[in-house]
């Protein structure tokens, strides 16, 4: 169904509910207020996205079958990095159902994305090319010429701008053809013409331990991970996780657990009720003994104080 949508949040776990793909678990690395406005498009067969962020993330995808998607930074910003590779202004990422990635970002950033059915892309990828553009399984990012990348990312704005100041010509089938015509052109021949980068033996090993870390967190979704617990499980030393973190995540594993327990208070403080649980029940539970550091850090992270979160906890959690 033909359809548009725009919405600003504040709360990551809100975010994270909005945009698409629905599965996937994001870890915000940058300090300060969080803000983040979506745009979503929904054409006859073609979606797509423009997500603005204000803070530095982690984000872990995993693409619904049988869709395949493409990302590219829409603006000129702070490098991103899929799955360990840094984007250039030329660069697109691949996510595919077959191949989990993981997407950062260094600062405040604006990401596009469209995605199409796999029997879509096959289709006009012969109609168009002369032959399937579905990406390798081991597809991880496309360089792209400048001037189709100058193209796709002026259409995507185009879409953008259209649902944000005229929403009723998304609505209506015979306006919005041409369009999806024109973007989905664009994207097959991002693919068809460009040059298809893909994962290394070494990232291979390094996506997998990072995979075996999300697996990890997964199972001990209320409860905090601590370093050493985590090399131990994932069976490699701190110096080969602080490296493989870095390439993947854009930070060392000691800052990545610490701010999921920042996240993981910040989630129950908000759900608490305030005459029934104290900050320092909430600190200890996840691993912050020192009660000022723990203040300062989370006032970084969210811009207030965990007693402030806890005050304005709704009530009955």
């Amino acid at each position: 169904m033909l359809s548009s949508f725009g919405s600003n949040c504040t709360d990551v776990e809100e975010f994270r509910s909005m945009v698409r793909p629905i599965n996937n678990e994001i870890v915000l690395t940058g300090s300060g207020s969080f803000s983040a406005s979506i745009i979503k498009i929904d054409l006859h067969r073609l979606w797509m996205q423009q997500i603005d962020e204000t803070l530095a993330r982690s984000w872990y995808v995993q693409m619904e079958s049988p869709q395949v998607a493409i990302g590219f930074p829409a603006e000129a910003g702070p490098p991103m990095r899929h799955q360990g590779i840094e984007l250039t202004p030329d660069d697109i990422g691949v996510f595919a159902s077959s191949h989990p990635v993981w997407h950062t970002t260094s600062g405040p950033s604006r990401f596009a994305s469209m995605s199409l059915p796999e029997e879509d892309l096959i289709t006009h990828g012969i109609a168009l090319a002369g032959h399937s553009v579905m990406p390798a399984e081991a597809a991880m990012t496309v360089k792209v010429a400048p001037a189709q990348m100058t193209r796709l990312r002026s259409l995507h704005a185009r879409a953008v701008h259209l649902a944000q100041h005229a929403p009723t010509v998304i609505k209506d089938p015979n306006s919005v053809r041409g369009l999806e015509a024109a973007l989905t052109e664009a994207m097959v021949l991002c693919l068809a013409n460009g040059h298809m980068r893909t994962d290394t033996a070494s990232q291979r090993r390094h996506a997998a331990i990072i995979k075996r870390l999300h697996a990890l967190e997964e199972a001990a979704r209320e409860r905090p991970l601590y370093l050493a617990e985590v090399c131990s499980a994932l069976g490699v030393s701190q110096r080969t996780l602080h490296q493989i973190c870095h390439e993947m995540l854009g930070i060392g594993p000691k800052r990545y657990l610490c701010l999921r327990r920042l996240h993981l208070a910040r989630r129950e403080l908000r759900r608490a009720s305030p005459t029934e649980t104290t900050v320092t029940d909430v600190a200890t539970k996840y691993g912050f003994w020192e009660l000022g550091r723990f203040a300062v850090a989370y006032r970084s992270m969210f811009g207030e104080s965990p007693s402030v979160t806890l005050r304005n906890a709704p009530v009955g959690g």
